[in-house]
């Protein structure tokens, strides 16, 4: 006969794993990363890009000089970056893959097929602790962004100053999940009680297309301390494909264990397993259905918004140069197919037949719901770029050396984007001026801590650039949790 306790552990171990079941199902419901020069460099852009990585970006970099071009243009540079704190081949391995089964003398034993054969792993304290390591301060994070550029093109001259103008789509998502869901399932509600907050759970998901138009010039002006001021800006005009996103979660799940007292002891009787949940979602979509129609499927988008950037930098002194930007200001409006999720109330579950209040608790209730306003990634960046070779005090040096840092603080955390501030440090090396060699280091962000690493080919009329922000993938595979690889590739004229 199964006693009260297993009953409980099994139910718990059900209700962690349909909740993950519903996390996941809600999720499938749902232009830094396009320069291989700027992801090679760790993301690193604010004082060092010029012409084309300049836009979006900081767009007053626009008006300065890129390698003696007047006209760049590029097609299709394309940027993929994925990532989650929950990605740890070690643990994987150490925790997951069972262990070898011995015989009475501790050797493995060897199944008919040759092979060992493996025992499931009892996971003590110390390996449930090492797991829980996936999510720092209590959440962990995943991210996932795809950025297009159809087409981007820059003009600079002294007499027009800079122009830039790019068409780019950028898919992203965001979900952030506390460890109140991985520790149901590590404990499977003990006899003693547990509690468990599911607060800040979020997923926010978006496609948007991005029409930008931005202008730069170097003021006529030159002050004591610095010099070759540019200021842009930069007008966008966004369309919206798709939407999902959440506007506030909080909930808990707890158990009160209740016990009877016989001869032999008290005896657990019943483990009911009780709490709220509390959240508002939203989404808005286009009509898929009549993606045969391009005009219709393109004319008639989801969402519409403006956005603006606006930027500034200049040389302090002699191959120094500071910037700073503001990205992103401005709000989407999505007007088609909108719904609202909403889910609230408290629910208990006694044993395992009754879990639909929990399950409808979690699910929410699905209805239309007017037009709603949704943020852009707004973020500012300040940074500041050291040409070592080109310093004053440097008579000789090998190459072209290039070190820039900058700092990044997101205002959202809207697809794409984080209120977790960002800082990294970049470096591009031309030993010769055909072949950049690219590294860097970012510390923050949603990535925490990344190390970057590119190359390029770069001709007076054409350019080819490689760059990936996660070179940890291939140093040490068994603790990465990013991946990326952005390629692009420009002509000059």
């Amino acid at each position: 006969m199964i006693g009260v306790n297993e009953k409980q552990h099994f139910t718990g171990v059900i209700i962690a794993a349909a909740l993950g079941v519903l996390m996941v199902n809600t999720l499938n419901a749902g232009n830094d990363l396009v320069s291989g020069r700027t992801v090679g460099m760790a993301r690193t852009f604010t004082a060092s890009s010029r012409g084309l990585d300049a836009l979006g970006l900081n767009p007053a970099n626009l008006a300065l000089d890129d390698r003696g071009s007047t006209v760049t243009f590029e097609v299709l540079p394309i940027g993929i970056v994925a990532g989650s704190d929950f990605v740890n081949y070690k643990i994987y391995q150490d925790d997951f893959t069972g262990v070898d089964s011995l015989d009475a003398n501790g050797n493995p034993v060897v199944g008919t097929n040759g092979k060992t054969i493996r025992n499931s792993k009892v996971l003590t304290q110390s390996d449930k602790n090492e797991i829980l390591g996936l999510f720092p301060g209590g959440i962990s994070h995943t991210q996932f962004s795809v950025n297009v550029t159809e087409f981007g093109m820059t003009v600079q001259s002294d007499f027009l100053g800079g122009i830039g103008l790019s068409v780019s789509d950028r898919a992203a998502a965001n979900l952030d999940i506390p460890e109140g869901y991985l520790k149901m399932l590590l404990d499977a509600f003990p006899p003693e009680g547990a509690n468990y907050s599911l607060d800040n759970t979020s997923i926010k998901a978006s496609w948007i297309r991005e029409y930008n138009l931005s202008y730069a010039r170097i003021l006529p002006v030159q002050l004591p301390w610095v010099k070759d001021i540019a200021v842009g800006v930069g007008i966008k005009y966004e369309q919206g494909f798709a939407y999902f996103g959440t506007d506030h979660y909080s909930g808990n799940i707890s158990v009160t264990p209740t016990y009877i007292q016989t001869p032999a002891g008290p005896v657990l009787a019943a483990e009911p397993i009780s709490g709220s949940v509390n959240f508002l979602q939203f989404s808005s979509q286009v009509n898929f259905d009549s993606t045969s129609n391009a005009s219709e499927f393109l004319g008639k988008p989801a969402g519409r918004g403006i956005g603006f950037d606006i930027g500034i930098s200049g040389e302090v002194f002699q191959a120094l140069r500071v910037g700073v930007s503001l990205t992103d200001i401005g709000k989407m409006t999505w007007t088609q197919r909108t719904k609202a999720i909403d889910g609230g109330g408290g629910f208990t579950v006694s044993d395992i037949t009754q879990q639909d209040s929990l399950k409808n608790a979690f699910k929410g209730e699905k209805h239309d719901t007017t037009s709603f306003k949704t943020s852009l990634p707004t973020a500012m960046h300040i940074g500041g770029a050291f040409q070592v070779d080109k310093a004053p005090f440097v008579s000789h040096f090998p190459g072209q050396l290039l070190v820039a840092a900058d700092l990044n603080f997101g205002f959202n955390n809207e697809p794409g984007n984080t209120t977790i501030p960002r800082f990294s440090l970049g470096t591009e090396y031309r030993p010769i001026g055909a072949f950049p060699i690219r590294t860097g280091i970012s510390i923050g962000g949603r990535e925490r801590f990344e190390w970057a690493f590119g190359f390029g080919f770069n001709t007076p009329v054409w350019d080819l650039d490689l760059g990936t922000q996660s070179i940890a993938l291939l140093t040490n595979p068994n603790s990465f949790h990013n991946a990326s690889i952005t390629l692009g590739m420009r002509f000059r004229i």
